[in-house]
């Protein structure tokens, strides 16, 4: 009872010790005729389901944590295994989904994105219908092809390394084969096969700026007859970003197969020649003076905020990835020689924001954030995440934990103030959001600037916007709530524009929406 116990304590599952590894040829062999994996060059299936947004949680923990969802109105991908290449397309909408998260929601009308892969090249179709290169999603929309159910057989069976073992779910009392070998050169990844030899599920891990190696994983049920001797799974539900550090859900996607077919006559995508012919892509940042020491580093589709002080400079948000950030650093030592970046402030714990808060913190900045992240800033963001599939500057160049490190991360509640004396910079938090519970903002008082992420985005000057969002109205609130002399609004997305505007445009909307709570 005790030895029982024991092994409930330590999980759901018992692995049998390495010695116990087998080459898994046989077991292979059986799966691929369960399937037909052998026999099947393509397949298109389509559907209907849901497609939770990665990164853009409400909260960092508790209810609030799983990735927000919008439901699929279609859906349809097909895989080329021949020619190494795929197309996604679907069409999402809001849905019934609480609109929480996931950017400016809920999503007006229909979002149609199509994707494709073709070995080495990837692609996406803008809203003109014209390819817009990917080359950074190649590596990984060529692997999720080897995560497909054909894919993963075939990729296990070319893998000089794979081995099989056996795992026993005391939970469950049951035991599955695990496969598991290594692809690409890089990434790890195992399958279990239940007692039909049908793979149920895969676990892997993608690298990613925040999160470090990132854990996916796909579940795999409900297999049909599809034809041609083969079988595809009609139910297939997926994860991105479990940790064990982190409560949630994390749930990705959830694809009710409506239809599949497998050896469809030209499946293959060609690469289209401006793809092909597409030269590196370059970090490009351009600094733009906005006031005396205030500089808007843009160039990209997110912006960083420099600001000089007296014997330092203060950044407002590392957007993207440690890429990006290097770039911006290195405009910013050259913008405003000679002195250090103390300090690093982050609006809100979306991934699009935080992919460069470790290169800062690397460089020797504090960051600033709202006391709802310390947990997940010190444990996840900040914490000893393996980083072996692209490691980071942090990483490969880490603090001490006995030397004289920098205060790594300062939080706050309602409102804090970096100073030098001269010049301030004052955080708020931002009240009743339904787009992150830690939102804050970032106001210049002697430059009447306001800089905020995801919350308004102004037009050309006199110009107006199509639709106001719930954020935009919030933010309105706000700054009424705090009594802010503000002249000009700096996105983290999108250009400046004067306050004039904000008012003109947002003013009339915040009239005749309720306030929450229903005052």
């Amino acid at each position: 009872m005790k030895h029982k116990l024991g092994m409930l304590l330590l999980g759901s599952a018992v692995m049998a010790g390495p010695a116990a590894a087998q080459n898994a040829a046989s077991l292979l062999q059986a799966a691929d005729k369960a399937i037909g994996a052998g026999a099947v060059n393509s397949v298109v299936y389509s559907g209907t389901g849901w497609m939770g947004a990665v990164g853009q949680s409400f909260a960092t923990e508790g209810a609030g944590s799983d990735w927000p969802r919008t439901d699929f109105k279609s859906y349809v991908a097909t895989i080329d295994y021949p020619s190494k290449s795929s197309k996604e397309e679907h069409v999402r909408v809001q849905g019934n989904n609480p609109p929480r998260g996931g950017g400016f929601v809920p999503l007006q009308g229909e979002v149609k994105t199509t994707n494709f892969v073709n070995g080495n090249y990837a692609w996406n179709l803008n809203p003109q219908g014209q390819a817009n290169p990917q080359p950074g999603a190649a590596q990984y929309r060529q692997f999720l092809i080897s995560l497909s159910p054909h894919g993963f057989i075939k990729a296990a069976q070319q893998a000089a390394n794979a081995t099989v073992e056996d795992r026993y779910y005391v939970r469950q009392d049951r035991t599955v084969k695990v496969v598991g070998f290594t692809t690409m050169g890089k990434y790890r990844v195992t399958g279990e096969f239940d007692k039909d030899n049908l793979l149920a599920r895969v676990i892997t891990w993608v690298p990613d700026p925040v999160l470090g190696d990132m854990m996916v994983e796909i579940r795999y049920g409900d297999y049909r007859d599809v034809g041609n001797g083969a079988k595809f799974p009609f139910r297939i539900h997926a994860h991105q970003g479990d940790n064990s550090l982190v409560p949630g859900g994390h749930n990705w996607m959830e694809l009710r197969v409506t239809d599949a077919k497998v050896n469809v006559p030209d499946a293959a995508v060609a690469v289209p020649d401006n793809v092909r012919g597409a030269p590196p892509p370059q970090q490009r940042v351009v600094a733009t003076k906005l006031g005396d020491g205030v500089w808007l580093m843009g160039g990209s589709g997110a912006n960083s905020v420099a600001v000089e002080f007296k014997d330092f400079i203060a950044v407002v948000e590392s957007p993207a990835n440690e890429a990006r950030s290097n770039a911006v650093i290195a405009e910013i030592k050259k913008t405003i020689p000679n002195k250090p970046i103390r300090y690093l402030v982050v609006t809100h714990h979306h991934f699009d924001h935080l992919g460069g808060v470790r290169t800062y913190a690397a460089e020797g900045a504090t960051v600033i954030t709202d006391e709802r992240n310390k947990d997940y800033f010190q444990k996840v963001v900040l914490g000893p995440q393996s980083r072996t599939l692209d490691p980071d500057r942090l990483s490969q160049f880490p603090f001490a934990p006995t030397g004289p490190g920098p205060l790594t991360l300062q939080t706050f509640s309602d409102n804090y103030a970096i100073s030098d004396g001269q010049r301030s910079i004052m955080l708020y938090h931002v009240d009743n959001l339904n787009h992150a519970e830690d939102m804050l903002v970032a106001y210049l008082p002697q430059d009447k600037i306001l800089i905020n992420a995801d919350l308004y985005g102004p037009p050309p000057a006199g110009g107006t916007l199509a639709n106001v969002n719930l954020n935009a109205v919030a933010l309105f609130r706000n700054l009424k709530r705090l009594k802010l002399d503000v002249a000009q609004h700096v996105p983290i997305h999108g250009n400046p524009g004067p306050n004039a505007d904000f008012e003109r445009i947002v003013g009339p909307v915040a009239a005749r929406t309720p306030a929450p709570g229903g005052g």
